[in-house]
């Protein structure tokens, strides 16, 4: 299984603030899954596994943590 953490609007947006899911995936299947689900902005969120910021080509393997976080700014 795959836990995937959800943060800012992703976490509000799916009312939880974590999930699983089914290995392997690809970074681009959990994009499509959350843009399924209603997450607005999937397009632009990032994904971090294991603490390292992945594309959508990188594929998610058993026991692997996803981030969903968020496009962030400032200054």
């Amino acid at each position: 299984m795959i836990e995937v953490l959800c943060f800012a609007h992703v976490a509000e947006e799916l009312a939880v603030r974590y999930y699983t899911v089914s290995a392997p995936q690809t970074i681009a299947a959990l994009r499509a899954d959350l843009a399924d689900r209603g997450v607005s902005g999937a397009e632009r969120l990032m994904f971090a596994v294991n603490e390292r910021y992945e594309t959508d080509e990188y594929t998610v393997e058993d026991g692997d943590t996803v981030a969903v976080i968020p496009m962030v700014s400032g200054g």
